[in-house]
C-alpha cells in the first residue's frame, strides 16, 4: 500500500478545483437566474469535498514522510504560492474587475482605459487587501499547522481513536456511520450559531484567526480535513464506498428535509433560508397558500427617500428604483412607484413571517453587491440597525396585519432629516428559534451526504488511470489560481450584447478554459512554476 497511486482522489480534486471556475463565472455573471442556482448547488458540498481530500493526502504524506515532511510539503505547496500568487493575481483581478464594471456604460477601448488609471488614480487599489479566491490555501495551511504541533499527543488520545472508530463506521454500517457524520457536523455548526461553513471576506481572509467568523470557519472545514485524515486509517475500505448505497442515504435524508420544510408552511412558518424559502414556495404552490391558522397574505408597504441619491436607469429604459424581497423570485427586484419628492413606493402581498429584502438603483441584471449595479451600499445599514448582515439586506417581521415600511433614507435608517425610523422587526419567540434550529440542523446533513456520494461517484468511474484525468488534476493547480481575474474579464465583453445569459455563459466558459489551459500548457507546465505548484516536473 506504500505506493499506491488513489487515482479516484486525484481526479475528484482536479475537478472539484476545476468546477470552481465555471462557479465563479456564474455567480459573477449569471447568480439572479436559475444558473445561479445550479452554480450554488455546486458550491453546496464543493470545498467541502476538497477539504476532506486534502485531508486524506495530508495523512497519506505524514505516514508515508514523517510530521516534518508533511510540513515542508505543505509549506512548498500551499503558503508559498499563497503568498507568491497573491499580489500579481490581485493586481490582475483589480483589473478585470474594473473593465466588468466599467463595460457596462463604456466601449471596450475606454473600459481598459480606465481599468489601467484606476492604479494611478487610486494606487491603493494595488495593495493586495484579501486573498480573494485563495482563501481556502490560508486555511488549509492552517490545519496543516495544527496537524504537525499536535502531533503525536494527538494521535494517540482518546477522543482521535474513538473517532477512528465512527469514521469505520461510514464503511461498515454506513446508515449508522453516515448519520453519525452529518449530525456530527451538524452540532459543530449550531454550536457556533453558523448555518454553513464559508466565511467572510475582506482583510480577515489573511488573518482570520483574528476574527470570530474566521475560526468558525475554519473550524467548520477542519471537520471535513479532520474526517478525510481519519479515512486515511481505512483506505482499503475505498472500494466499498458504492454510488447506490449512498445514493439512497442522501435521498432519504432529503425526503425527511423537505417533509419538514413542508411542515413548516403547514403551520405558517418561513424557513430560515431566503433562497430554499423561495424554491419550495415555488415548487408546493404556496405562493397563495393560507397556513392553518388563518395567516392569509397581508400587505406590506415599502418607501425610500431617494432626494439625497441620483435615481438611475441601469440597463432599463427609465431611472426607476427597486425593491428586492428575497423571498420572491425577482432578479432584479420589482419596479417602485414614484411618489415625487424623491419618495419611492411599492407595496406587495406577503404572508406573515420573517423576510429579507434591500432597495435597487435602476435595473441590473446582475447581483454584485456594489456599485455600479444598483445595491445600497452600507451606512447604518447593519446589525444593531435596519438591517440583518454584511449584506445590507434589511429585515422585518411580518404579523398579521398590514405593515409599512419607512420612510427609510437610501443606504441609511432615518428618514434623511436625521430622526431614526425603527426597524419592524423583532426578535424571534423561543418556538421560533427551536424550528429554526432544528430545520438547519437536518438542513446540513446534505452537506456531508452529498460528499461522501461526490467520492462515491470518483470512486466509480475513475479509479483507473487516465491520461487525460491526470492532465486535468495536474493542471487544476495553476487553473484554479489563473480563472478569477478571467471570469470577471471575459464576460464582460458581451455585457451590451442581446445574447440569452445562458449563450453567454456557454461561451465565457469556453474560452476562460482554452486560456487557462493553454497558459498551463505553454507557460507552466514544464517550467519551474509546474515544478513549484506540483513539486515534480514534467518532461
Amino acid at each position: 500500500m506504500q505506493n499506491v497511486r488513489y487515482h479516484s482522489l486525484d481526479a475528484a480534486r482536479g475537478l472539484l478545483m476545476l468546477l470552481g471556475v465555471y462557479f465563479h463565472i456564474i455567480v459573477f455573471h449569471y447568480g439572479d437566474t436559475w444558473l445561479g442556482f445550479i452554480g450554488m448547488s455546486t458550491h453546496y458540498f464543493r470545498m467541502h469535498a476538497f477539504f476532506l481530500i486534502s485531508g486524506f493526502f495530508s495523512a497519506l504524506i505524514l505516514y508515508r514522510k514523517g510530521h516534518y515532511e508533511m510540513l515542508v510539503n505543505r509549506f512548498k505547496r500551499i503558503f508559498m504560492p499563497l503568498i507568491i500568487f497573491a499580489w500579481p493575481i490581485w493586481i490582475l483581478i483589480t483589473f478585470s474587475t474594473k473593465f466588468n464594471e466599467t463595460r457596462y456604460e463604456n466601449d471596450i477601448l475606454s473600459s481598459l482605459k480606465k481599468s489601467f488609471f484606476q492604479y494611478i488614480n487610486e494606487p491603493w487599489t494595488l495593495i493586495p487587501w484579501e486573498t480573494m479566491h485563495l482563501w481556502f490555501l490560508s486555511l488549509l495551511f492552517g490545519m496543516s499547522l495544527f496537524s504537525y504541533f499536535l502531533r503525536n499527543r494527538f494521535l494517540n488520545n482518546f477522543v482521535f481513536k474513538k473517532s477512528k472508530e465512527c469514521i469505520r463506521l461510514i464503511f461498515d454500517m454506513p446508515w449508522v456511520g453516515m448519520f453519525l457524520f452529518c449530525s456530527s457536523y451538524s452540532l459543530i455548526l449550531l454550536a457556533m450559531n453558523k448555518f454553513e461553513a464559508q466565511g467572510d471576506g475582506g482583510w480577515s481572509s489573511w488573518i482570520w484567526i483574528f476574527k470570530e467568523n474566521g475560526i468558525k470557519t475554519f473550524l467548520a472545514f477542519s471537520f471535513f480535513y479532520f474526517v478525510g485524515w481519519q479515512m486515511y486509517h481505512f483506505r482499503e475500505k475505498l472500494l466499498d464506498i458504492t454510488v447506490g448505497k449512498y445514493f439512497k442515504i442522501l435521498l432519504g435524508f432529503f425526503l425527511l428535509l423537505n417533509i419538514a420544510n413542508y411542515s413548516l408552511y403547514y403551520v405558517g412558518y418561513n424557513n430560515p433560508i431566503p433562497m430554499i424559502n423561495t424554491m419550495h414556495r415555488n415548487f408546493y404552490g404556496l405562493n397563495d397558500y393560507a397556513a392553518n391558522d388563518g395567516s392569509k397574505k397581508q400587505k406590506v408597504t415599502f418607501l425610500v427617500n431617494m432626494a439625497e441619491e441620483p435615481v438611475i436607469a441601469g440597463e432599463g429604459d427609465t431611472a426607476s428604483v427597486y425593491i428586492c424581497v428575497m423571498e420572491l423570485e425577482k432578479p432584479s427586484g420589482i419596479k417602485m412607484n414614484d411618489l415625487g419628492n424623491g419618495i419611492w413606493k411599492a407595496t406587495l402581498d406577503l404572508h406573515p413571517g420573517i423576510y429579507h429584502y434591500k432597495f435597487r438603483n435602476g435595473l441590473h441584471s446582475d447581483w454584485i453587491s456594489e456599485e455600479p449595479n444598483g445595491w445600497e451600499i452600507r451606512k447604518e445599514i447593519g446589525d444593531g440597525g435596519c438591517g440583518y448582515d454584511q449584506y445590507n439586506n434589511r429585515k422585518f417581521k411580518l404579523e398579521h396585519k398590514d405593515l409599512v415600511l419607512g420612510i427609510f433614507c437610501w443606504s441609511d435608517c432615518t428618514d434623511c432629516s436625521g430622526n431614526k425610523i425603527p426597524a419592524a422587526f423583532y426578535k424571534e419567540d423561543f418556538e421560533t428559534k427551536v424550528i429554526n434550529k432544528v430545520f438547519m440542523f437536518f438542513m446540513n446533513f446534505l452537506v456531508p451526504s452529498y460528499v461522501v456520494l461526490v467520492l462515491a461517484v470518483f470512486i466509480r468511474f475513475c479509479s483507473k488511470p487516465s491520461k487525460r484525468l491526470k492532465y486535468i488534476s495536474d493542471s487544476a493547480y495553476w487553473i484554479y489560481i489563473i480563472h478569477l481575474p478571467l471570469s470577471f474579464f471575459i464576460p464582460a465583453f458581451f455585457h451590451q450584447t442581446n445574447i440569452h445569459f445562458f449563450l453567454k455563459f456557454v461561451i465565457s466558459s469556453i474560452i476562460v478554459t482554452v486560456l487557462c489551459f493553454t497558459t498551463y500548457r505553454y507557460f507552466v507546465r514544464k517550467t519551474f512554476i509546474g515544478n513549484f505548484l506540483n513539486g515534480r516536473k514534467y518532461e
